[in-house]
């Protein structure tokens, strides 16, 4: 019913239902510069928003309904108020996720996760050891390895959180999207996300073609990873498919339309920025509201979020990011396929 309520939302352009998950931007600080990321230190730490202010998000989200709040930056774990934040939102109800490179997780921080009421962790690693220290530096994938390796081992039944990696897929990196599945299943993990790379993923506007692209002689290459991964039989983990990895042919060959991926732009996820110290409510596009001034719900449900979801409706710069994919709404044969998959 809900899958069918995100459907009738987005036909008629108004939220007929809460989005599924807000994400909050705690911090642009970082420990790293990955080469294809634009985020790190796009504004200064003295503008970042107040525990408090996080906290009147997590309030409104739970008046609003929402079961999940991701923390992402930057670097979660650079803000010494991570875990009361975790805290606070379980209180409240709501499962949180922390997405971090890993690098500062050592055996202190590791048994401070694990005593947290965290939910989940999401690790970026981008490949194999050469490639993924080629985008994020020298020594970073062993470090996230044994990052991986101590939570896992943290982890208890009275205690458990899941933990994830999320792979952006690359030139440098296309030929080992089966091997990294494998390797994160024998590291024990729970599940895997790739994504596409983003043109500018401070700005998912910007029509710059990046050199991290997946060539065209490589396609190829990414049609026989996929199919290796479909044929690869997990003892643990498990792909997370929003949306499903054949689409990235499409996406690198720039033949994705959007009858093939339909964006869930300002019905799926609400973001949760900063500027200038104030809470701002972000949908794909753009700003509207803020939550100093307005309550969660009104500024979804407001003038200025349906004039941002007709732009997402029109967009043709398909990003095809899992916070905006919801294959299983997005057509009353998508609807009748995940009923039978439910009931089979």
């Amino acid at each position: 019913m809900r899958n069918l309520l995100f459907w009738l939302s987005r036909k008629i352009n108004h939220p007929l239902t809460c989005p599924q998950v807000m994400q909050v931007s705690l911090t642009y600080r970082c420990n790293l510069r990955c080469k294809m990321c634009n985020i790190a230190g796009l504004l200064p730490e003295e503008e970042e928003l107040s525990t408090a202010q996080v906290e009147r998000a997590i309030d409104e989200a739970k008046k609003y309904g929402i079961k999940e709040i991701i923390f992402t930056g930057g670097e979660p774990f650079l803000r010494g108020d991570i875990f009361r934040l975790c805290g606070y939102a379980a209180r409240n109800n709501l499962r949180s996720i922390i997405t971090t490179n890993g690098v500062l997780i050592d055996d202190g921080l590791a048994e401070s996760i694990a005593s947290s009421e965290a939910g989940h962790i999401h690790f970026s690693l981008d490949g194999l050891e050469d490639s993924n220290d080629f985008f994020r530096g020298s020594g970073t994938f062993n470090k996230i390895t044994r990052a991986i390796q101590l939570l896992l081992a943290k982890r208890t039944k009275g205690r458990f959180f899941s933990v994830g990696i999320a792979l952006t897929v690359m030139e440098k990196n296309v030929r080992e999207l089966s091997a990294i599945t494998e390797f994160a299943d024998n590291l024990g993990v729970d599940v895997i996300n790739f994504q596409p790379l983003v043109k500018n993923n401070a700005n998912f506007i910007d029509h710059s073609l990046p050199e991290f692209w997946v060539k065209d002689d490589s396609l190829a290459i990414l049609e026989k990873e996929i199919a290796k991964i479909r044929k690869f039989k997990p003892r643990h983990i498990s792909v997370f498919e929003e949306p499903h990895l054949e689409l990235l042919v499409k996406y690198y060959q720039g033949r994705l339309n959007a009858k093939d991926w339909v964006c869930f732009g300002g019905f799926k996820t609400v973001f949760i920025c900063y500027e200038k110290n104030k809470p701002l409510i972000y949908s794909c596009h753009g700003i509207c509201g803020d939550l100093d001034r307005v309550s969660l719900k009104k500024a979804w449900s407001s003038k200025e979020a349906r004039a941002l979801r007709e732009h997402s409706k029109k967009c043709r710069n398909l990003c095809m990011q899992s916070c905006y994919s919801f294959e299983s709404a997005q057509s009353l044969r998508g609807l009748a396929n995940s009923l039978a998959r439910k009931f089979k």
